[in-house]
């Protein structure tokens, strides 16, 4: 009872790279050498497979492709509700059980001098309860004419709706966007370029797998239109060009040396095909090779030093009874 009952008070500061002046200080050829020496753990190597891959990605085939103009006007057409977006208003609607309870809400508005929100507050209402959001004409059947035609803040009724007489405020007006086949034309042509590049692809990938099946290397794959052929060193952190995929990445860490090269494909549409070529142990990250991670490791570590140094100035400070530096406060 008395451990769980236990109570303690205490202040606290955090000492951060704002709390120190640190010079900037570029290290040596020899002060990197000893880092990296005494830190090799951080430049070492994970267990790697030295990859070559063959792939037939979309964007290589888009420029063979030609769309014409029917296929263009189609596409638009089918996405006129994302083109011809029409004006809208941003509408609340308050209902009434009758023509004559509107009218009544309406004159406490015109002559009395009452808000459209204590009318709403006066129904026992929140003002979501009545927001309709943005709406076009149609959306507003009868009513939408007298709406569209009001301003900014205008309170328009009594207005016949679905659920009866209504009284409606315009909160705001959204233009009407028109976006012409013109302004959109290259856009949609890549899209149908690449939705159809990835349909070839489908078409080639058979007729490649029988070649890869009889033998063919990846190498010689190579002469296929829009083929590329590359080399990745591939580990389970590697994100970097084709090891971004997924797909990539699954076949990467399945492959083994006895495996033949097989057609699969990537989340793009792309087909590739890889071959194992050897696997490398964990091993030093060569000197020459980690510079740039080095130098940033270096930096950082020089960072934490000054940054535990301050912290313990500060303790010493604190045990003793000295006032804090200016500035610096629990």
């Amino acid at each position: 009872t008395s451990y769980v009952g236990a109570r303690r008070s205490f202040d606290w500061l955090t000492v951060s790279k704002d709390s120190i002046a640190l010079t900037a200080v570029e290290p040596s050829e020899d002060e990197l050498r000893a880092f990296y020496d005494a830190n090799i753990d951080q430049f070492t190597l994970p267990r790697t497979k030295v990859i070559t891959y063959a792939a037939l990605r979309p964007d290589a085939l888009v420029d063979e492709i030609e769309i014409d103009a029917a296929a263009l006007e189609q596409l638009f057409n089918d996405r006129s509700a994302e083109y011809q977006v029409p004006e809208r208003r941003l509408v609340e609607r308050l209902v009434f059980a009758n023509r004559d309870a509107a009218d009544s809400a309406k004159a406490q508005l015109d002559i009395n001098g009452t808000t459209f929100d204590a009318l709403v507050a006066d129904r026992g209402l929140s003002l979501q309860d009545v927001d309709l959001g943005d709406v076009t004409m149609g959306d507003l059947a009868s009513a939408g004419q007298d709406v569209f035609a009001a301003q900014v803040g205008d309170v328009v009724g009594p207005l016949d709706s679905d659920l009866g007489p209504a009284l409606f405020r315009i909160n705001g007006r959204l233009e009407a966007r028109v976006t012409s086949l013109e302004d959109v034309k290259d856009e949609l042509r890549a899209e149908l370029a690449t939705d159809r590049a990835r349909r070839l692809i489908e078409t080639r990938a058979e007729e490649i797998n029988d070649m890869l099946a009889g033998g063919a290397t990846l190498e010689e794959l190579i002469d296929e239109p829009g083929m590329e052929l590359g080399k990745v060193d591939w580990h389970s952190g590697s994100t970097d060009g084709i090891a971004a995929y997924d797909g990539f990445r699954q076949a990467a860490s399945a492959v083994t040396a006895e495996d033949f090269p097989e057609v699969a494909f990537l989340e793009d549409g792309s087909l590739f095909a890889i071959r194992l070529d050897e696997e490398l142990e964990p091993r030093p990250e060569p000197f020459a090779d980690a510079q740039d991670r080095l130098r940033a490791a270096w930096q950082t570590k020089r960072l934490q030093d000054a940054l535990k140094a301050e912290a313990e100035r500060l303790a010493d400070m604190l045990r003793t009874g000295a006032d804090l530096p200016e500035g610096i406060e629990l």
